[in-house]
């Protein structure tokens, strides 16, 4: 194949899928990108490079639950064998896209690359990293209450060493793998920060456990209380992508929380026009309800739809989440030198032949199909249903909603009170800055600052912060750091957001996602 390569200049874009994944769930994607060979579509920029995309295979399935860091390196070394299948003189470019946790894995991998040079050594040129719904905050449920604890004590322990890592539970050298991450003088900060486009697509709804706030590295969530209803006229998009892809960096109006914002207009009218609850008390009622309602969802989840499916995936995450341990600690014992970074150090000429090579490229168990087609779309439905499941326990278990303001559309104001505090911020601006800062910035450019409470102020604001760990914020604090293009989506059509986005398999009402990733090739993803 190097060979062959030798005749053109390539682009090499990896490809990398999520938990319980596989690579065909970056088909969609990889056909887009593909496309961009035969065109000029992206960012109009033509290249003389040829795209070649890898989707990589050796963490399929199960082997997600043994670990970012187990699942990085071998991410690493299959970085490695393209290169070297190709020929390093072939390979000029290189760009890495993540998916959900495959995001997480990316950023191990590059660690391990930076710290071999590799990149360096082959003169490739690093271009775009991109991620789709990556919890780089990590999946921690915010919030401290008794529902909250007991998710972000349970979950963690039947998805491995992942889905330790993911949670924050993990100790590496001393400190949790994604807070390691996120330090500067790290290796994998480092590696990070040479490619020249950094770009990351997130969910705002039906997507908690990657939501925005991890998934888009930001302090605030302005979306906590939007839905698929309410949405579409409260939000600036993306022009040509409307209403899926939002505008980043437009404006949002933050204002009271009043009597228009996403309510049964006649019920309430009639309720106060009886005098029977004032609006504070119909909104804590209505929360209260709505969780209820929530509650029974998981139930009727648990107990009347799928109680042998989820017998089957307690059972089998911990079997699974057994069988992982086993097999990254023999992974850990067999790689055991360390660089000084505490990267493993896996050089190929410490492979035993005699051993079962874990890297072949030619071992028929990693690249021939194990299933049927009817196999694969029980395991797609098995897939969302665990997707929803989950989904249903982040609804019922969020934080208590205060309702103390919502987000209008800054150019419809007729139904605010002029009167009323109101403050202008991007989507931007609530990612890097907390509540406090946000007045200090804010509050000399509203029109009434010198009349207005820093209390009321804070109102306004409260109801997007997020009740996380010193940790996370540091986190936060860190990555944005370096320059990102982010872009919130907006997906209404279905409840599995999350298999949407990158339509990780056919299914007719992921037809939104076709608009995520046509703004994918177009803007996220740079030629040169």
């Amino acid at each position: 194949m190097a060979q062959e390569g030798a005749e053109k200049k390539i682009h090499l874009v990896v490809l990398v899928h999520g938990l319980w994944g596989n690579r065909s769930h970056m088909n969609e994607i990889s056909n887009y990108l593909l496309s961009l060979n035969n065109s000029c579509s992206g960012s109009g920029k033509s290249s003389g490079e040829t795209i070649v995309v890898h989707q990589t295979h050796l963490n399929e399935g199960y082997k997600t639950y043994d670990g970012i860091d187990v699942g990085g390196i071998r991410v690493a070394k299959e970085i490695e064998s393209q290169i070297g299948q190709w020929g390093s003189d072939c390979v000029v470019k290189f760009s890495l896209i993540g998916y959900s946790l495959g995001g997480l894995i990316c950023r191990y991998a590059l660690g391990v690359l930076y710290q071999e040079q590799t990149f360096k050594k082959n003169d490739i040129e690093l271009i775009n990293f991109v991620t789709f719904c990556t919890p780089h905050v990590g999946a921690l449920a915010p919030g401290n209450n008794v529902a909250v604890n007991l998710f972000n004590t349970i979950v963690p322990l039947v998805l491995g060493n992942s889905g330790k890592q993911m949670f924050l539970k993990d100790k590496y050298n001393g400190y949790p793998l994604l807070y390691v991450m996120s330090l500067p003088n790290s290796v994998f900060y480092k590696a990070l920060k040479q490619f020249r486009y950094r770009s990351l697509y997130a969910n705002i709804i039906n997507d908690k456990r990657t939501a925005w706030w991890t998934s888009g590295i930001s302090k605030n969530d302005p979306f906590n209380d939007v839905n698929e209803r309410n949405g579409t006229g409260r939000f600036q998009f993306v022009q040509g992508y409307e209403p899926v892809v939002l505008d980043h960096e437009s404006p949002l109006l933050i204002t009271k929380f009043g009597e228009d914002s996403d309510v049964n207009s006649e019920e309430l009218d009639e309720m106060k026009l009886e005098n029977e609850i004032d609006l504070q008390d119909y909104y804590f009622l209505n929360y209260w309800f709505r969780k209820i309602l929530l509650w029974i969802a998981v139930f009727i989840n648990l107990i009347v739809i799928g109680p042998l499916w989820f017998i089957w995936f307690i059972i089998s995450g911990i079997m699974e989440t057994f069988k992982s341990t086993v097999r990254a600690t023999a992974f850990a014992k067999k790689y055991s030198t360390y660089f000084i970074t505490e990267v493993l150090d896996i050089s190929t000429d410490m492979i035993d032949s005699n051993d079962d090579d874990e890297f072949s490229i030619t071992s028929s168990t990693l690249f021939e199909p194990t299933t049927s087609n009817y196999e694969h779309q029980i395991e797609q439905s098995l897939l969302d249903q665990r997707d929803n499941l989950i989904e249903s326990l982040f609804d019922a278990i969020e934080r208590k909603e205060t309702r103390t303001a919502t987000v209008e559309n800054i150019n419809d104001t007729d139904g605010i009170d002029q009167n009323d505090t109101k403050i202008n911020v991007t989507i931007k601006e609530l990612e890097s800055h907390s509540v406090e800062e946000l007045i200090s910035i804010k509050k000399p450019k509203i029109a009434n600052g010198a009349n207005e409470d820093d209390d009321e102020l804070f109102n306004l604001l409260s109801n997007f912060n997020l009740n996380i760990s010193k940790k996370q914020l540091d986190i936060i604090e860190s990555l944005n750091k370096l320059t990102w293009s982010k872009f919130p989506i907006y997906i209404r059509k279905t409840p599995s957001t999350h298999a949407a986005s990158i339509i990780r398999h056919p299914d007719p009402n992921f037809d939104e996602g076709h608009t995520v990733l046509k703004h994918f090739v177009d803007h996220g993803f740079q030629i040169a």
